[in-house]
């Protein structure tokens, strides 16, 4: 059984590593039939940025919802001292999720002017627009 598991990874794991290597030899052209790269991220500081900024937007409308569903457990709590409790503890959720989110885009922007000003990398290297 152990060897039937191990067989499996190593051979995901050589499958997974060679792809690269065989869809890299073929141009991607619209006369070729080669698989294109759907992002327009060309390297990873450009995918991690664009992640970044599709999550923004949809995590504050997350966040939006959730402020209000944190309201309504308080209003239905009616006094109920645990009920109370655990809408504390849900506020206390969403605002830590909601200060990760807004977060993550102030340290994507606090390094890139880090690493411009510092003269490492070159201004507009870091897409964060």
């Amino acid at each position: 059984m152990n060897r039937t598991i191990t067989t499996l990874i190593l051979v995901i794991t050589i499958a997974c590593s060679l792809t690269p290597v065989v869809f890299a030899q073929t141009p991607c052209t619209s006369s070729s039939n080669a698989i294109c790269n759907p992002l327009q991220a060309s390297n990873l500081t450009t995918l991690l940025t664009d992640l970044v900024n599709i999550a923004i937007p949809i995590g504050a409308v997350i966040a939006v919802i959730m402020y209000v569903y944190v309201g309504f457990k308080f209003i239905f709590a009616q006094g109920k001292q645990e009920k109370i409790t655990e809408a504390w503890k849900w506020f206390a959720y969403v605002s830590i999720g909601t200060a990760v989110l807004i977060s993550a885009k102030v340290i994507v922007t606090i390094m890139e002017s880090t690493l411009t000003s510092a003269g490492l990398v070159q201004q507009g290297l870091l897409p964060t627009q």
